[in-house]
């Protein structure tokens, strides 16, 4: 797992230049100092990572990694596997990177620090595009980057427009029931972050389980 991870990494390493790095860093902190839009770098690290997770699939198919993979004696268990601490590790490194700007940008500006702000925000972005991750890595590996990338942004869509519309319906259809369920989540925090790991943790294992058995039966 960890060697499959290794060389996707060294797989994207020729397109991780000084001049995309630089590019992040100088427009996250000129926008966020500019604009004084303090979560703006969590937002830009969270689209940037999301491209970057994809990498290894987009080459792949160009350059036959996967095949290699298969070639060279790795199990596909280890390849999935790889895969996905690929793409959990690029997004925690972006979501660190940003939690950096985010604070250095207001402690020059304002004189202080946003830890609380930022960890809650750096939370949500990392449980929001691990959620992408679970959902588009079975797709990619049954059918191939290049098939299922407008499949894989339509799930994402549908899914942000039907928890956008029931939330909104509920809080329209039942305003008091959705004022009270809201209050006593502000007054259960720990209970919710915990509840949400759970079930972030169960969902990337079922979508592990897809991904492998649909990356067994694909002929490359």
């Amino acid at each position: 797992m960890l060697k499959t991870c290794k060389m996707d990494f060294l797989g994207i390493r020729p397109y991780m230049t000084w001049k995309p790095i630089a590019f992040f860093i100088l427009f996250s902190v000129g926008f966020t100092y500019i604009g004084d839009y303090s979560v703006f770098p969590m937002v830009f690290a969270m689209i940037v990572a999301l491209m970057i997770m994809t990498y290894p699939f987009v080459t792949g198919e160009d350059s036959g990694t996967e095949r290699l993979y298969r070639m060279i004696g790795m199990e596909d268990e280890d390849t999935v596997k790889g895969r996905y601490l690929y793409s959990f590790a690029v997004f925690l490194v972006a979501i660190l990177a940003a939690f950096v700007i985010m604070n250095g940008v207001n402690l020059v500006k304002n004189g202080e620090l946003l830890i609380g702000e930022s960890l809650m925000s750096g939370g949500l972005y990392l449980a929001v595009s691990t959620l992408f991750m679970d959902i588009n890595v079975p797709i990619f590996f049954a059918v191939g980057h290049k098939k299922a990338k407008a499949v894989a942004g339509g799930v994402i869509i549908a899914a942000t427009l039907i928890v956008v519309g029931i939330s909104g319906f509920a809080a329209s259809a039942f305003p008091e029931e959705a004022k009270a369920l809201y209050l006593w989540a502000t007054s259960h925090v720990a209970l919710i972050v915990l509840f949400g790991i759970v079930l972030l943790a169960a969902f990337t294992m079922l979508s592990y389980a897809v991904a492998l058995k649909k990356f067994k039966k694909r002929d490359l």
